[in-house]
């Protein structure tokens, strides 16, 4: 399976992160997806994470590849029955808690002219809500054997780590102490962001 990914996406880290804790390879393939025009014949919307299956068949957006890798793996689901519409919950908030950063870096790396202070404070307010909103998820996340919420909140906050700042730990200290903890498996060290 041909895995399309950048060195920097949390979306992407997602992915790997599930195909290392379900020991599924993946051929990973680093692109800049800006200057990957290629990509547009199989994902038009020219975004990674993208996998190529050996068929040729394509998926797209993490949540679907990491639900494709969870059907096929033969160790433990990431995606239980139990409290589902609680973790779902979680991993939409850490969805967006990830797009708001990525947006947020967007924002940083325009020219100066092209910023918009709206969309600024606008994402960074967002980031900020998220995590807040985590912080009072904390037992629930450090209750629960692996799953798939664990891994999609660790990835966004990594990313706001990687990109940003590492001051929320501060006002969040149950949600600190879980993913100081939780970024020790080795999936997570393995994948851990590089510029």
């Amino acid at each position: 399976m041909k895995f399309y990914t950048a060195g920097t996406t949390p979306f992407g880290r997602k992915v790997a992160a599930v195909a290392l804790e379900h020991e599924i390879k993946l051929d990973a393939q680093v692109i800049n997806v800006y200057e990957a025009g290629f990509l547009d014949a199989i994902n038009p919307l020219r975004q990674i994470p993208t996998l190529v299956l050996d068929d040729g068949t394509v998926l797209y957006d993490s949540d679907v590849i990491c639900l494709y890798l969870d059907s096929i793996a033969k160790k433990p689901t990431l995606f239980p029955d139990k409290d589902r519409w609680s973790w779902l919950t979680r991993c939409s908030l850490a969805k967006g808690l990830t797009e708001a950063s990525v947006a947020f870096q967007g924002q940083k790396t325009l020219p100066e002219n092209e910023r918009s202070r709206t969309l600024h404070d606008r994402h960074w307010t967002r980031i900020n809500r998220a995590i807040d909103a985590l912080e009072k998820e904390a037992d629930a996340l450090a209750a629960a054997t692996l799953r798939i919420d664990q891994i999609a909140v660790a990835c966004g906050l990594g990313h706001v780590e990687f990109r940003h700042t590492k001051d929320w730990r501060g006002r969040c200290p149950k949600l600190a102490t879980w993913y100081e903890a939780f970024t020790k498996r080795p999936s997570m060290v393995a994948t851990m962001p590089k510029a």
